[in-house]
């Protein structure tokens, strides 16, 4: 399983937003430049956050995006879920997979239940909890927050 670097970035707008004053607005230039993420591809993200419902967007100069509803609650489940679907490890997890390799296979047991495993983790892990948890440094030139993704 992996979590793809477009649902890193919906964790990172959502965490950006939660941290903001209820009601902030952001344009995508503006998160581009905060997350140092290309906006052609921010652009996609922000789309897929808007129609799965957490954020709205907004017209005109003074448009962008703002959070829908408070975040703090939402799991890492829930945006990977939004952003990639349903995640498995291996392909047998599927519901109604065929699998004629064997007649038992000692494997697949194992493997589910280490996706139980992910998959609780990543029910447990909140936006809430993760915003805590991150470093936010200033930016003086620009006066904006600039969430710390890389490597320091």
């Amino acid at each position: 399983m992996e979590v793809t670097k477009g649902t890193l970035y919906a964790v990172y707008v959502l965490i950006y937003f939660h941290r903001k004053p209820q009601g902030a607005v952001a344009d995508l230039h503006t998160l581009s430049q905060i997350l140092e993420a290309p906006e052609s591809y921010l652009s996609k993200v922000l789309q897929q956050l808007h129609k799965s419902g957490y954020l709205n967007s907004h017209m005109g100069s003074k448009g962008g995006y703002q959070l829908s509803h408070p975040v703090e609650e939402t799991t890492m489940r829930d945006v990977v879920l939004v952003m990639q679907g349903e995640t498995l490890m291996q392909e047998c997890l599927i519901e109604d997979y065929n699998c004629d390799r064997f007649r038992k296979c000692a494997v697949l047991h194992h493997v589910r239940d280490i996706q139980k495993v992910v998959d609780d983790l990543l029910s447990k892990l909140t936006i809430g909890q993760l915003a805590a948890e991150m470093e936010f440094k200033e930016r003086q030139q620009k006066g904006f927050e600039q969430i710390n993704i890389g490597v320091q």
